[in-house]
């Protein structure tokens, strides 16, 4: 049976917060946005103690307070039953270990065979009361771990640890070439290019900070441990270019292999705290099997 809603946020009022209102420890101790506070009094969200009430009751502290989360919107994404490999999904969030080759979400001129559509898919098939909304991104060709909320709420929240340097992304990357140092922090601020898709090292683009350690490296090529600390459009392939150390791969900003379809790169760690229950989640994707066999002719070590 469809669930309707996502399940309630349940919170137990401490004694320090005697006087205050919920409205105040919603916004100031978790993070609720202004119009989730809004979407929250239409809906009649608040309970404190099984009753329905304001926003701006105030609190004597040892209630129990429920959040009552809205039904999510409804999103014009096509369902379509495409295998998936889900790593982790509860009730507030998904990570998927994203192919190579597929897109996150429809785009104009391709509106299926993307995550997004697969995921709807399941979620219908499972009875989630689930939406679409990807945290970070992936390029297309681009594999690895992928996190995506089921709710506006969750993606809030997950949102704010992305702003705030909290999730940490770890990449492998193969390089054709060595960059001129092992290690250390790349810095130099990213902006789009006046024609097309491809972005630019520019004094007046915006800050980009990746910072990576080779962990293998023969006379032509290198493979790096990668920790994204902006998430920039290309960061990763345009930084390792501007050290002439493009992605092996990367026809856009270095050279195609037509043995290895794009850009050799791989989200292979994600890691987080939980948005209800506030445990640090941490999960690894092995290399795929053609990125496996790259290394293996390239000289560079890399284990499944």
């Amino acid at each position: 049976m469809s669930q309707s809603q996502p399940p309630p946020l349940r919170i137990k009022i401490l004694p320090a917060w005697h006087g205050r209102t919920i409205e105040s420890v919603l916004r100031q101790d978790f993070s609720f946005s202004r119009r989730q506070i809004i979407a929250l009094k239409k809906g009649n969200g608040i309970i404190l103690d099984g009753v329905p009430v304001y926003a701006k009751t105030p609190l004597q502290g040892g209630e129990d307070l429920l959040v009552q989360f809205p039904p999510p919107n409804p999103q014009e994404i096509i369902a379509e039953n495409i295998d998936l490999a889900i790593i982790y999904e509860d009730a507030d969030l998904i990570v998927v270990d994203k192919p190579a080759g597929m897109l996150v979400h429809p785009v104009r001129f391709h509106r299926t065979g993307t995550i997004a559509n697969a995921l709807t898919y399941h979620w219908q098939k499972t009875g989630s009361a689930a939406a679409f909304h990807p945290v970070h991104r992936l390029d297309q060709p681009t594999s690895g771990l992928l996190l995506i909320a089921k709710s506006s709420w969750s993606h809030q929240q997950l949102s704010l640890q992305l702003q705030n340097r909290t999730i940490s992304r770890l990449y492998l990357a193969v390089t054709a070439g060595l960059p001129p140092f092992s290690h250390g922090l790349i810095t130099a601020p990213i902006k789009k290019s006046a024609t097309g898709v491809k972005r630019l090292i520019a004094p007046d683009g915006q800050p980009a900070v990746t910072r990576f350690r080779t962990l293998k490296s023969t006379d032509h090529a290198a493979l790096h441990l990668v920790k994204l600390i902006t998430g920039r459009t290309h960061q990763i392939r345009v930084h390792f270019a501007s050290l002439a150390a493009p992605l092996w791969g990367d026809a856009l900003y270095g050279q195609a292999d037509p043995n290895f379809p794009g850009p050799a790169l791989h989200a292979v760690s994600l890691c987080f705290m939980h948005p209800r229950h506030q445990q640090r989640l941490k999960f690894r994707a092995p290399l795929p099997p053609d990125l496996i066999t790259l290394t293996r002719q390239l000289g560079l070590f890399a284990s499944k």
